[in-house]
């Protein structure tokens, strides 16, 4: 596996759905390792081979730079020179049957680069920036085209992204879904009087869309809170908004809480809210499928059509607060239990699943 971004512990929010996938595939008989960049201090996570390769930064990813300093440039030059050059000494001692890159860049083109000089056959697993921002762009959309075309398969965490991939470079792309599995059981625990947000503190993640749909609620008739989880370059903006419209003692901001706390906030939540205005499937959602938790989402991706094919909750237009708003109130004043479309959709998510979909398509071509 080669991929720009592995977790490096349990409570590490950076693309978690990584680690189990990894496991799946050694419960499928299969011997994965992984490539990838050196970024903080790995804690020993995962029992299977990690490769690491060292570029000058030890704190950001690559989508973390600055396009506009030319420092930054450096860096990223020395990502893929570096990178090219130690993937090759690597498989120049060590032999793989498959090569399956997350994200078509960067490490699609690792994979690309590996496939020519070895012979090794490669997939892509497209993940959503890669083709919904680089895809788009001249330079970089020219190279994710030949990426894709030269790989074995074309794999998508979305039906809306697959059919992306494949106007994009005109072949087949299959849906495999990303999932990152809690350590708990669906539960039986009764909803409390409160809407949660679990993710980055971002604009265009809809937070303050959300936050305009909730000071909307009539606060002298329903006696609900609004909890966010997460951080972001928001974050504090966010926080000078909530004091803005005097929701101080009704809007939390949590930041990062421990992964046993975010289960007992989506036990307990009334609905938890994707107000994004981008994303295909978040993790977060199957996240609230472990949990049964009602669902308010906005019409992007698959969000809505997953959400109202099962009865999930409630989807509404994106960046629209007064359609939120009207969610939420539905939501307060409805009686839904979603405990068992939840249970008959994480089948269809669970990291297994989407193994044994990989290795047929593999195997097949």
């Amino acid at each position: 596996m080669l991929t720009n971004r592995l977790p490096l512990a349990e409570a590490d929010p950076a693309s978690p759905f990584v680690v189990d996938f990894l496991r799946a595939l050694q419960q499928a008989s299969v011997e994965p390792s992984v490539f990838t960049a050196r970024i903080g201090a790995d804690e020993g996570r995962l029992d299977l081979p990690v490769y690491r390769f060292d570029w000058g930064e030890t704190e950001k990813t690559l989508s973390e730079l600055n396009l506009l300093k030319p420092t930054d440039w450096i860096k990223i030059r020395d990502y893929f020179g570096l990178g090219r050059s130690c993937l090759f000494d690597h498989l120049a001692s060590h032999e793989y049957d498959h090569l399956l890159a997350l994200w078509a860049l960067p490490s699609g083109w690792f994979a690309q680069q590996a496939s020519q000089e070895f012979g090794i056959d490669y997939s892509i697993w497209a993940l959503g920036s890669d083709i919904n921002v680089w895809g788009k762009r001249p330079l970089t959309g020219k190279i994710i085209r030949g990426i894709l075309r030269n790989a074995t398969a074309c794999f998508a965490d979305g039906d809306e992204l697959a059919e992306k991939v494949t106007a994009l470079c005109g072949r087949e792309c299959h849906f495999l879904p990303s999932f990152h599995r809690l350590k708990s059981q669906v539960p039986s625990v009764r909803r409390e009087s409160f809407f949660l947000y679990l993710g980055r503190l971002e604009k265009k993640k809809g937070i303050y869309d959300l936050l305009k749909a909730f000071a909307a609620i009539k606060r002298d008739i329903w006696d609900y809170r609004l909890i966010y989880i997460g951080s972001g370059s928001e974050e504090d903006k966010l926080k000078r908004a909530i004091k803005s419209l005097k929701l101080r003692g009704k809007v939390h901001v949590l930041g990062w809480v421990p992964p046993r706390e975010v289960i007992y906030y989506l036990q307990r939540a009334r609905a938890l809210v994707i107000p994004t205005h981008s994303d295909s499937i978040p993790l977060v959602f199957g996240e609230a499928l472990q949990t049964a938790t009602p669902l308010v989402v906005t019409e992007v991706g698959d969000l809505g059509t997953l959400v109202r094919d099962n009865k999930l909750g409630y989807a509404v237009r994106r960046k629209s607060p007064r359609a939120l708003h009207n969610a939420l109130v539905k939501m307060m004043v409805s009686d839904i239990d979603v405990r068992e479309p939840a249970t008959r959709l994480l089948q269809t998510f669970a990291p297994e699943t989407a193994v044994r979909r990989f290795l047929e398509v593999v195997d097949g071509g």
